[in-house]
């Protein structure tokens, strides 16, 4: 599994079907996400003073004066260890499950600690842009563009996996603390004006900027759905401007792509590179995985944040196409195996969910 979502660099020879309607909606789906995130960098909001991003960053005790290449060694060296102490998964601990604590109550949510390596310099410089907090699953799929800050704005709830890099997290913060001394500054250098909060910092940056993986994750959705025919999500929340709500383009879109997959046989990487997205170019990009040590601490997570991938994957792959993918197979059949899945997700999954994961694998045929 994990070479068909790692960052090797694939590539197919095979023809990939781009439907002319798409290259005509994907301008739109990225500017009703541009207008969201700029209502929210302009109109700032806060959340609860519990966050868990602000516990987080209010439980690293590293100071901010450092200059930025010592700080973000410094949190870099303490990442991990502060992931352990707030019951997060990594490659080091199992950590826990959680209950909605971007997507609302009811949502089983998986937050997953990493420290990918990044440079501090050119984050620092377009530290606006960052997104250190991405959504690898979720269950969404609909269109609204819902600030996930723990409130309930959908018909669907489920699994939601979050990774975190927390040193991109604090070099993002350090940055927005710098920018706001200099703006609250008069020419003399006083204080003029209040800076503006941690908690504002968090909804009027971090959370907006997880809709770009949410939204890409979004149409990965609609598409299983319509593939597995359950019903497409209702927002039950509307913005205080006027999103246009494309729907039913992406569904005619979805169907089409649906009826050449299911005549066309691809191989998985040329099916994932057949479903266009709005951030990444397909789904074969959008669905690579972190680039973190797979340990058995950290495998069940990853291994569920593609699940429901894998499933559409192996429902394409039954129409006649399942010889050109029989090494992948066998590759993911053998991977459960050698990790003892069973005792793998048994331990580490709420019960109910456990069960529901178990027959999601033994439908893997």
């Amino acid at each position: 599994m994990y070479s068909l979502f790692s960052n090797t660099g694939y590539t197919v020879g095979q023809g990939i079907l781009t439907d002319p309607n798409w290259l005509y909606l994907k301008p739109l789906l990225h500017r009703n996400l541009t207008n969201v995130v700029k209502f929210h960098r302009k109109n700032p909001m806060a959340v609860n003073s519990d966050h868990f991003l602000v516990k987080m960053l209010q439980s690293l005790n590293i100071p901010q004066s450092q200059n930025l290449e010592r700080y973000y060694n410094n949190v870099d060296a303490v990442a991990l260890g502060l992931s352990m102490t707030l019951q997060m998964t990594s490659s080091i601990f199992k950590g826990r499950v959680f209950n909605g604590i971007f997507y609302g109550d009811g949502n089983t949510e998986i937050l997953i600690a990493h420290n990918e390596s990044f440079n501090p310099f050119i984050a620092h410089a377009d530290w606006q842009n960052l997104c250190p907090v991405t959504v690898l699953r979720h269950p969404r799929s609909d269109l609204g563009l819902n600030i996930p800050d723990g409130t309930n704005t959908g018909s669907e709830t489920g699994v939601a996996i979050i990774a975190i890099n927390i040193p991109m997290l604090a070099v993002q913060y350090r940055a927005f603390r710098l920018n706001e001394i200099n703006l609250n500054q008069d020419a003399g250098g006083e204080q003029i004006e209040s800076q503006r909060s941690v908690y504002q910092f968090i909804y009027m940056y971090v959370l907006p900027n997880m809709l770009f993986s949410h939204l890409d994750y979004t149409i990965f959705n609609r598409i299983y759905n319509l593939e597995t025919g359950a019903p497409l999500g209702e927002s039950s929340k509307n913005h205080s401007f006027y999103v246009t709500d494309y729907g039913d383009r992406m569904t005619y879109i979805h169907n089409n792509i649906l009826n050449h997959l299911h005549n066309v046989d691809k191989t998985f990487i040329g099916a994932l590179q057949t479903v266009p997205m709005v951030i990444k170019d397909n789904a074969y990009e959008s669905m690579r995985l972190l680039d973190i040590a797979e340990t058995r601490q950290v495998i069940p997570a990853l291994f569920l944040s593609r699940l429901n991938v894998l499933s559409f994957l192996f429902r394409i792959a039954r129409n006649g196409a399942g010889e050109k993918n029989r090494s992948l197979v066998n590759q993911i059949q053998r991977t459960l195996k050698v990790y003892g899945y069973d005792n793998l997700f048994r331990n580490f999954l709420p019960f109910d969910l456990y069960k529901e994961t178990m027959n999601e694998i033994n439908d893997l045929k």
